[in-house]
């Protein structure tokens, strides 16, 4: 077996790499048809690539004579992910995002279908949240920095200049004519709250046209399951304690389980990408508003069927808090686990508690909207 870390070297190098796994630990190497897993057993086959700047992982659960297809669905899978970046970043500056931008206050951009949809589906969730989720935050770019050692924050004078351009409703779109514009120059788009779940999303809809019975894919922790593990057991898994560096057992530290199959799941949180500052928690979820860190919350995970509804209202019910969210999360059909300021866990209606191999857990009761 290839030590885990060469095996990171040759990841690095190759820039993917081909994992096989039997239940939730991958191993590194594949193992032959005889020796480990039967011609007739299922077994996870995961492949991993670094795409939009993140690691993206897509697990199947194949039959060991479908390794060789598997493997080449996978590759096209990730060519999908980054033909999608193509038209969805706002680094790179040719794409159509980057157009409407540099476009702003001058003239409306013409831009495919779906950058059209997923522009109106954040315009959707901005509404919805009072603003709590706005896609037009990116002009905040470039005033925070968490890099160890160059920590800094938005200064008093950045947000006079740049909260004045962080309103969802200068984003006009046309479906006659398909076109964005953003009505004021200096706005700025960002779809780093959507993007990734939306490419998860797309490809699980490709993996199940192609036939593929399980499998999930992974966009640096937003993912999306369906069908069953081998041999048929619920997906698991585990919603980490955001309080684990004040704990004892690290990022190991769990604070409840998820059994499930067909379900997305995201969580937004603050124990990461952060620094202190004058007894400040100075953390990268800013309030659109305030262009502050946002301070009602510490962690959230939405489940729901799509990703892509997973990924957005976990940001927007972080920086709501969780007495503002939950009857919005409850009546749209979502679950959640919330861990407000205090530390206190708050769970909607709709996940029940369970056992399973992993210990006691929940599982989601009712239909995932």
């Amino acid at each position: 077996m290839v030590k885990p870390s060469k095996m990171v070297k040759l990841c690095q190098i190759l820039g993917f790499c081909w994992i096989l796994s039997s239940a939730a630990i991958s191993r590194s190497a594949p193992v032959k048809a005889d020796e480990k897993t039967n011609a007739d057993k299922e077994y996870l086959e995961c492949g991993t690539r670094s795409e939009m700047g993140t690691p993206f992982k897509i697990c199947l659960v194949i039959l060991a004579a479908d390794q060789a297809q598997a493997r080449a669905d996978m590759t096209e899978g990730f060519l999908q992910i980054k033909e999608m970046n193509q038209w969805m970043s706002d680094w790179l500056p040719d794409t159509e995002l980057s157009q409407v931008n540099a476009s702003a206050g001058r003239a409306p951009v013409k831009v495919r279908k779906e950058l059209f949809d997923l522009l109106k589906f954040s315009l959707e969730v901005a509404r919805d949240s009072d603003g709590a989720f706005d896609p037009t935050f990116n002009v905040m770019w470039g005033t925070y920095v968490f890099k160890k050692g160059e920590e800094r924050e938005a200064t008093e004078e950045e947000l006079r200049a740049r909260l004045p351009l962080i309103d969802w409703r200068k984003v006009k779109l046309d479906a006659a004519k398909s076109t964005a514009f953003l009505e004021t120059a200096g706005m700025k788009l960002g779809l780093g709250a959507v993007g990734q779940s939306y490419a998860v999303d797309a490809l699980v809809e490709f993996y199940k046209a192609k036939g593929y019975r399980g499998g999930y894919v992974d966009g640096s922790g937003d993912t999306v399951f369906w069908g069953h593990k081998p041999g048929g057991a619920l997906w698991t898994t585990g919603i980490r304690n955001p309080l684990w560096q004040e704990g004892e057992k690290g990022q190991d530290e769990v604070i409840l389980r998820v059994y499930g199959s067909d379900f997305a799941i995201t969580t937004c949180g603050d124990d990461e990408k952060f620094f202190m500052r004058d007894g400040r928690r100075v953390h990268h979820v800013i309030d659109p508003k305030t262009g502050r860190s946002a301070n009602r919350s510490r962690q959230v995970t939405v489940i729901s069927k799509r990703g892509l509804d997973a990924d957005a209202w976990d940001t927007a019910a972080f920086v709501m808090g969780p007495m503002k969210a939950i009857p919005i999360l409850e009546k749209k059909g979502f679950r959640a686990v919330l861990v407000d300021a205090q530390g206190k866990v708050h769970i909607t209606k709709g996940l029940k508690k369970t056992k399973g191999p992993w210990g006691e857990g929940y599982i989601v009761e009712g239909e995932l909207k």
